[in-house]
């Protein structure tokens, strides 16, 4: 009599929930108001603090802005190259400088900008993991939109007017650093609050899984299934329509033709 497969063992779970607890906080821009839109204002960084949740570093910035009669603290995304005591500015009319926060339209071609709005006054939701930016490529000035290129190397059109902060994330290179050993992996995956470590069907015995066993590591039969499989054979493909490769051959003979 075959066990219970792992995915059976594992059960439904529960909601997840992340720690917030020793979180820095969500950073995000200023909510959009006349002032940014027609001048500018500045603050300076007075503290670098870790985000937990995105690993990445943000900046704590005192801003003394004109329309206030008292300074006020915002946590901003941080980016290569700043450091604390730094004057930011932000606004229509700000410097072009590292980490400033102005319009895409006042923006270099070329440049590298990152915390982008997708809508004008969202607060940036483009690029904001650690190490992304997108790349300001065209600007039109009829239709008051820009084109940028993001880091999965899709262009999108977005309005002018939306807010950027000029340079790319701190933290680039984080996901290059190798894990190195299997404990290191482990608690990596517990902090997501997932299973480790995860074993392939065909490595196991025939007990453990449908697609175990044999005198060497294969499947055995057809890896599709139905939907209506019961719980302990439902797993591989499930309701495919069709498997392998699809249109490998075409796109051969297509390549095979252009070089001719």
């Amino acid at each position: 009599m075959g066990k219970l497969i792992v995915c059976q063992r594992k059960g439904k779970g529960s909601i997840f929930k992340m720690n917030l607890k020793q979180n820095s906080g969500s950073p995000k821009y200023v909510s959009l108001n006349l002032y940014e839109k027609n001048n500018y204002y500045k603050g300076i960084i007075t503290k670098f603090l870790f985000d937990r949740v995105c690993n990445r570093p943000n900046l704590k910035i005192k801003i003394n802005a004109p329309n206030f009669k008292f300074s006020y603290y915002e946590l901003f995304i941080a980016v290569e190259g700043l450091y604390t005591g730094k004057t930011i500015f932000c606004g229509l009319k700000s410097k072009l400088s590292l980490g400033s926060v102005l319009p895409i339209k006042k923006c270099p071609l070329g440049s590298s900008i990152c915390n982008v709005e997708e809508k004008q006054g969202d607060c940036g939701t483009i690029a904001r993991a650690s190490g992304t930016f997108c790349i300001l490529t065209t600007l039109l000035c009829t239709k008051k939109s820009a084109k940028i290129k993001l880091p999965s190397k899709n262009l999108k059109l977005i309005n002018f007017n939306c807010r950027a902060t000029i340079g790319l994330v701190a933290g680039s290179g984080r996901t290059k650093k190798p894990l190195l050993k299997a404990g290191c992996k482990f608690y990596n995956m517990m902090k997501k609050k997932k299973k480790f470590p995860r074993i392939r069907g065909v490595a196991t015995n025939p007990v453990d899984h449908p697609h175990g066993g044999g005198n060497h590591q294969h499947v055995g039969h057809s890896s599709t299934v139905s939907r209506r499989s019961p719980p302990g054979q439902k797993v591989g493909l499930i309701a495919a329509k069709r498997t392998g490769v699809k249109g490998h051959r075409i796109f051969f003979t297509v390549k095979e033709n252009m070089k001719i």
